[in-house]
């Protein structure tokens, strides 16, 4: 069982990091702008949610890592309950809410 984990935890890293990708994308063109002219700057909000893209996918893949058995890996898409309701997002799928 263990290389099916290794193998699913390899597959779903992969997966994390091409989304961090797709999520930072629409805003790289902000980031080069600002390499290639000093006088234009990023706004914050930017900068922080690309920050925490970055944040959120280290976290998930530290999530995929520290599995150790097939049911805790399954766990990471149980959306988590408080006071009975679902709330939040499960743990494969906690990005940040995306910057406009």
């Amino acid at each position: 069982a263990q290389g099916v984990t290794d193998g699913l935890k390899s597959k779903y890293i992969k997966e994390t990091k091409q989304r961090a990708s797709s999520l930072l994308a629409p805003t790289d063109w902000m980031v080069v702008r600002k390499a290639e002219d000093s006088s234009k700057a990023l706004a914050s909000k930017y900068s922080t949610y690309r920050a925490a893209i970055r944040t959120a996918c280290a976290t998930i893949e530290q999530d995929i890592n520290d599995c150790s058995s097939l049911d805790e890996f399954m766990a990471l898409w149980d959306t988590p309950v408080k006071d009975g309701e679902p709330s939040g997002n499960a743990p494969i799928n906690n990005w940040p809410d995306v910057v406009e």
